[in-house]
């Protein structure tokens, strides 16, 4: 058998998604297309009813469910991932893919380009690609610089995209993936790396582009949810190698070296001037320089939080952060928040090429400060 792919959605324009479901039900390498809506809401009614002519056109099946709720976490992605896989382990398929639906520069080149390294064995199959220096900055200011400070002498800060939504597993993965109950999309990297799967990041040229943020109150949740997972895997061990492939990245168009990822003038005002009796309680459990840098930041003052001291803060958090308690997330989003106006600020305006270099750097400053250490 060949391949499923599953296209996990929320409210999306219904003309990319039912694209994108086309092009990976035109593909010889797809069996079955699944998609997996997270709401009977506008797109998924839309999905619904131009199913019947994809399927006729194509003659590959397409399937159109609602997401389980599994777990207590990540109800949105994390959700509808968990109910492809469940999909995909009772199917006869081989190889199962994962693509965000709203991806406006998807095209068969992303499912052919991961399915020639999985024909070389590998367990997992990641797509990597440019995205502006202001994008991503979940991955670069929570995830990695997580999993270099936990595991710096391992694999896992290396993968350029360990939240991506676009990645192939073979059955033997899946299966192993399904039957871990902790493992949301946020972990699925941590997980293969922890059976110790191989791995390969495939590049995609044209970058994944797709609907960018207003405020970055639009990925609050994510944050949030990100760094409790980082934070939960704290007494986790990494014992041993995996096989990491990496292809060599090859050109960044224009329109992703130009594109900033979030509206910085309304972000900036998201910064309180004052902060609740409790919420400075939280604050005071962080390094005194992150104390006195938030209570000033409102006035456009962010440069103080620059990649060390942010090291600092993120040693503070990952020790002293409650999971569920309201001040506690919102100081940790205001403080990366912060973090991520001064990167902008100071580093990413200078430049495409520069930036993402810095940022890169960061990540191995991280895991040099962090090889050796023992936490508790």
């Amino acid at each position: 058998m060949g391949s499923l792919v599953v296209f996990p959605f929320k409210t999306e324009r219904p003309d990319v998604v039912l694209k994108n479901v086309a092009i990976a039900a035109h593909h010889e390498s797809v069996d079955e297309v699944l998609c997996v809506g997270s709401d009977p809401e506008t797109t998924y009614r839309a999905v619904e009813e131009a199913i019947p002519a994809i399927v006729s056109e194509t003659d590959t099946p397409v399937d159109l469910v609602l997401q389980d709720r599994i777990g207590t976490k990540r109800p949105g992605k994390g959700d509808g991932m968990n109910t492809g896989l469940r999909h995909f382990v009772d199917s006869d398929c081989d190889r199962l893919h994962f693509y965000d639906a709203d991806i406006t520069s998807f095209d068969d080149t992303w499912i052919s380009k991961a399915e020639k390294s999985a024909d070389l064995g590998y367990d997992m199959v990641r797509h990597y690609f440019p995205r502006s220096a202001t994008d991503g900055m979940v991955t670069w200011m929570i995830t990695r610089p997580g999993f270099a400070i936990l595991f710096p002498d391992s694999e896992l800060p290396c993968i350029h995209q360990p939240l991506g939504g676009e990645l192939v597993l073979s059955r033997k993965a899946a299966e192993t993936i399904a039957s871990d109950s902790n493992v949301i999309d946020t972990l699925i990297t941590f997980s293969a790396v922890q059976h110790g799967m191989s791995i390969s990041e495939v590049y995609i040229p044209q970058g994944k582009i797709h609907k960018l943020y207003g405020q970055l109150t639009d990925i609050r949740r994510m944050v949030i949810e990100c760094f409790s997972a980082v934070q939960a895997l704290r007494d986790q061990v990494l014992d041993q190698r995996i096989t990491l492939d990496v292809q060599r990245a090859q050109g960044v168009p224009a329109s992703i070296t130009k594109k900033t990822g979030y509206d910085f003038e309304a972000t900036m005002r998201l910064i309180p001037k004052t902060f609740t009796s409790r919420q400075l309680d939280v604050l005071a459990t962080l390094p005194t320089p992150v104390v006195e840098g938030m209570l000033t930041a409102h006035t456009g003052n962010v440069s103080f939080l620059e990649e060390s001291l942010w090291h600092d803060a993120y040693l503070a958090l990952l020790d002293e952060y409650i999971e569920g308690d309201d001040d506690w997330e919102e100081m940790l989003f205001l403080v990366w928040v912060v973090r991520v106006l001064a990167y902008t600020t100071d580093v990413a305006r200078a430049g495409y090429d520069g930036a993402l270099e810095y940022l890169e750097g960061t990540i191995h400053q991280y895991r040099e400060r962090s090889v050796g250490q023992t936490r508790p």
